[in-house]
């Protein structure tokens, strides 16, 4: 059943547009504030770091009640809560539509039309507005961001949908992936003097603290997907250069999935090897000095590797659905 949803989410996230579901995330922003409790407020600073669960805890009751009744009234009516669920984070038709026509702009010889359109893209995902003068490093950037876009926008989706029977594994990575950019948000709006502490810092700074933040969740949630993301690559590519991408990237970063899987697609497009996860990096920086058309190429491959990565990972489910290896599947 769950396959089933999942593949019905799948073919009709490819048709529908993108915008259908954008005023039901405006909406479920709003509501999650609304279900926001300043616990600084309240007298309790020293819990300020778990007012984030509050939202998570009534949206995953929530869909685990209403799941159920529709349960009891038809599988059917359950399966649809389920691939609604999914439409509403799938966001794979949109990074396609974009990536293809940037490459087309790219492809006429129009880099302004490109970065416009990708400066936007990135800007409504993460907030950021890079400084880009040259294809080369809009190639860098669109594959960066693209990465991790990819990686909680279809695959990490994938994942706890399948494996946590009903949509609930579903549930709580959304709400984990929405509280990290509430809390970078409400950072950003405070104006601090000083720089965002990394998850490292936080860890070393207050170990029990920082297990309980929203970003240790969602590193936590996405170790497994990202690796066997990174798998999925190397198998459609060149394994041995993945792993060794992998590896040189980890080894910069312990609380990343991002840093080692970027290294890990840059390397299987061709640009440079797995020292260029981060396109400020001296290795991104030499690989922006390839041709133009290398570069065109390699948006192209990477576009194309996400699609062949999904493929294998919806034949691969398939077959684990078969075989009775997915929890509660009856296909």
């Amino acid at each position: 059943m769950s396959y089933l949803a999942l593949l019905i989410a799948v073919v009709c996230e490819t048709f529908l547009p993108d915008g259908l579901f954008t005023r039901a995330r405006n909406w479920v922003d709003r509501f999650n504030r609304e279900l926001e409790i300043n616990l600084e407020a309240l007298g309790a600073p020293g819990y300020a770091h778990l007012q984030w669960l509050a939202p998570m805890l009534i949206w995953v009751l929530g869909v685990y009640f209403l799941y159920q009744v529709l349960w009891v009234m038809s599988p059917v009516a359950s399966g649809f809560l389920s691939v609604l669920l999914m439409l509403y984070g799938l966001r794979f038709r949109h990074f396609a539509v974009v990536f293809t026509n940037a490459q087309l702009f790219l492809n006429q010889g129009d880099f302004f039309r490109a970065r416009e359109l990708l400066l936007v893209w990135m800007k409504e995902y993460d907030g950021t507005e890079p400084v880009i003068h040259r294809p080369g490093e809009l190639v860098f950037h669109a594959i960066y961001h693209g990465t991790e876009r990819a990686l909680r926008q279809y695959f990490s989706l994938f994942f706890w949908f399948l494996l946590v029977p009903g949509p609930m594994g579903l549930v709580v990575y959304l709400m984990a992936h929405w509280s990290v950019i509430r809390e970078r948000d409400v950072w950003q709006a405070q104006a601090f003097m000083h720089e965002r502490p990394s998850m490292q810092e936080a860890w070393e700074s207050n170990w029990l603290k920082a297990a309980f933040s929203p970003r240790f969740v969602l590193f936590a949630m996405e170790w497994l997907p990202a690796r066997l993301l990174a798998l999925t690559v190397g198998l459609v590519s060149q394994l041995d250069d993945a792993a060794l991408a992998w590896r040189a990237a980890k080894s910069h970063s312990r609380f990343s999935n991002r840093a080692p899987l970027t290294a890990v697609f840059f390397t299987a497009v061709g640009l440079v090897g797995g020292a260029a996860f981060d396109p400020s990096s001296q290795a991104a920086t030499d690989g922006q000095l390839l041709s133009e058309e290398t570069q065109v190429q390699a948006l192209q491959q990477f576009r194309q590797l996400v699609f062949k990565c999904a493929v294998v990972w919806l034949v691969v489910a398939l077959v684990f659905a078969l075989l009775g290896w997915l929890p509660g599947s009856v296909l």
